[in-house]
This record gives structure tokens, sequence and C-alpha cells, in this order.
């Protein structure tokens, strides 16, 4: 079966049970599909690899969405999925960014690993990191605000 017959398949899966994500993997190869109000995002991932240290990011041909809310001139990037929150993208390593650190859009701010794959997040947007609201190796949820970003035009 073609990954394009995989992906309509679980499509279909996903509307008949009213599921709002789903993600397979059989042997190397890994689909995530998650639904959107826009539509449906997924990501195909092959080959995996497996190391007894922090893997390396795995490319995706779609990067995952981070949402953004504004409030009170501070703008939220929120977890993108569940997994286990990483401020630096190995053990021992610096943080990505810290409070007071300037980031554009594509600055990864932390590391979110999820089914031992790490997928950077990125800020997309420009401004100050004011508040780092999650700790180091906690779980997050999806939509579970990490950081607090004071927008910038800089």
């Amino acid at each position: 079966m073609s990954i394009i017959d995989k992906v309509k398949q679980l499509i279909s899966i996903m509307n008949e049970n009213e599921l709002s994500e789903i993600e397979i993997q059989e042997d190397v190869t890994k689909i995530r599909i998650k639904k959107t109000e826009v539509g449906f995002t997924h990501t195909v991932a092959s080959p995996l690899t497996a190391s007894s240290t922090y893997p390396q990011p795995l490319e995706q041909k779609h990067q995952m969405p981070v949402f953004v809310q504004e409030s009170k001139n501070v703008a939220e990037v929120v977890s993108p999925m569940v997994g286990t929150f990483y401020r630096a993208s190995a053990p021992g390593s610096e943080p990505c960014v810290n409070v007071g650190d300037f980031v554009n859009e594509e600055t990864v701010v932390c590391i979110i690993e999820a089914m031992k794959i790490m997928n950077e997040v990125k800020a997309e947007m420009v401004g100050e990191v004011v508040d780092i609201c999650v700790n180091d190796g906690e779980a997050v949820e999806f939509g579970q605000p990490l950081f607090c970003i004071r927008p910038s035009t800089k």
C-alpha cells in the first residue's frame, strides 16, 4: 500500500471516530496526521533511527504548527504535541533560549520528545523571551503554554 493510500485510510479512520490526531509507525516509516481548523496536516518520516542519547531532530516534510495566543502584549508559544519538554538539544548542553533572549521566527526554543523522536519547536515570531512556563524534563500536553514572548518589530 502506498503512503498516499495509508494517509487516505488514516483520514477516513479519523473522521469515522471523531479523532483530531493519529500517528502510526510501521517498520521504519512513521505517519502522523493532525486535523486543524483549515484541514489536515501530515508528517511522513522515514527512516527512523534509534540512539541511546538524544537522537537528532527528525526532518519533517511539514513543520508542526506552533500556535500563538496574544494577551496583554505577550504571546504564548504553545506545545504542538504531547511529549517531554527539553530546554536543550542534548543533555548537559546550554538551553536553546533563556529569559531575556531575543528570538526570531527561526529560533529553536526547545525540543519536545515524542515516541523517542526529538522535535524542534521554533519561536515563529520576533520578540523577547519573558517567561519559560515549563520545567526541563516535564511532560507537556498539546496546546500547553511553553514560553511567553513579548513581540517586537526589531
